[in-house]
């Protein structure tokens, strides 16, 4: 504490005058400047030092949502599998197709249930795994104490702000205060502090924060992936066709396709994927007559324990007026012109990424209908189970 005119031991005025001189009164040019305030006149009591809040930098505040979000990451994967959507504790504006990917079942309910327990954990700590590692803390900005459950939950959601254009995710990098706009709003400050805990138990939280950080990240962010195909099995449906008129005189329809298994490996687990890829493989033959006729074929596909169809196409052929071979992006069509009848090779298959979401509701023994139409009328229709073997082509 400092003393306006207090008395020295000597009777004399102590050297913290107004002038700030030495004892004898005279200033002193060699002597360092005061680092004390001096307390204005009528205040009593000690000086308190206001102590600028220590803010967290932008960069550390990266490094922790990527952390935290590396968990979430982590617990999707293992609970779903890599093509669902990751919950994150910086939420932005996800496409159409990301929030169709949430039909996952019940387990869905894992990563929620994951983002959940870190929202509370930051709600009543101010800490989160990876806001630990890196050592900062979400806490109110007027009492600096944990900012609670629902200006947590409200500061979350209004992360949907700071996802526009990210300006407020990047405002912390210029801000006085280190604030995105959702701390702004809710009156949130992220600050840079360690727990204050004794050695052990600050040794096993920390190790806890690592391993679950670390394991976040090889489940997460780190993924080994290999693929292969099933090819459909010889004893698939084969249906033999003729008609007595001159567009089909005899031919066969069978249902075909594959399945694509993707096998994402991360650190001790593999998950596999199986899409079904619904196809068929026709081969007829056509009076020289009819070389002008249309020819589509239409393909229906539904689970092979179900009745509902879960996807459908059709393929225009084309006419057989010349010997040609069509290779489009769905189907092949190899035409051979002989005087005694005309020859027709047709491969069909659904792979085009627009139907993931449909295909992913087959299994791996679809039942799939396939017709052959000339000029819009049915000539020939074949169905059955198909089932696939494995033919790995790494």
């Amino acid at each position: 504490m400092v003393s306006s005119g207090g008395s020295g031991a000597d009777g004399g005025t102590t050297g913290a005058s107004d002038g700030g001189g030495a004892p004898d009164g005279g200033a002193s040019p060699d002597a360092a400047p005061s680092a004390v305030a001096v307390a204005p006149p009528g205040t009593t009591g000690p000086l308190v030092a206001v102590v600028e809040p220590d803010y967290a930098s932008w960069g550390q505040r990266v490094v922790a949502a990527l952390l935290d979000n590396a968990i979430l990451a982590g617990v999707t994967w293992l609970a779903l599998g890599p093509q669902f959507r990751v919950p994150t504790l910086t939420p932005g504006w996800g496409s159409a197709a990301e929030d169709a990917a949430w039909s996952g079942g019940a387990l869905v309910l894992v990563p929620i249930g994951a983002l959940v327990v870190l929202l509370v954990l930051q709600a009543l700590t101010g800490w989160t795994p990876g806001k630990l590692v890196t050592g900062i803390r979400v806490v109110r900005e007027d009492e600096h104490r944990p900012a609670g459950l629902w200006t947590t939950a409200a500061r979350w959601a209004l992360h949907l702000l700071d996802a526009i254009f990210l300006i407020g995710y990047l405002r912390p990098a210029w801000h006085a205060k280190r604030q995105t706009f959702a701390d702004s709003i809710v009156r949130t400050v992220v600050l840079r502090e360690v727990l204050d805990l004794p050695r052990r138990p600050r040794i096993v939280l920390y190790s806890a924060a690592l391993v679950t950080c670390a394991l976040g990240l090889g489940y997460g962010y780190v993924p080994i992936s290999s693929g292969s195909a099933a090819d459909v099995a010889d004893d698939s449906p084969l249906c033999e066709i003729q008609t007595p008129e001159p567009t089909l005189v005899a031919g066969e329809i069978r249902p075909a396709g594959s399945v694509s298994i993707d096998r994402d490996r991360r650190l001790w687990t593999v998950r596999e994927t199986r899409t079904t890829h619904p196809g068929a493989v026709l081969t007829w033959t056509s009076d020289p007559s009819a070389r002008d006729t249309e020819y589509r074929v239409e393909l229906d596909a539904r689970p092979g324990n179900g009745e509902r169809v879960v996807i459908s196409r059709s393929w225009y052929i084309g006419t057989s007026d010349a010997d040609s071979w069509t290779d489009d992006e769905e189907f092949t069509h190899t035409r051979t012109i002989d005087a005694d009848g005309d020859t027709h090779d047709v491969q069909v298959d659904i792979t085009d990424p627009g139907a993931d979401a449909a295909l992913a509701a087959l299994d791996s023994q679809p039942w799939i209908d396939v017709r052959l139409l000339a000029d819009g009328d049915v000539l020939a229709s074949c169905g059955g189970t198909v089932t696939y073997t494995e033919a790995p082509r790494d």
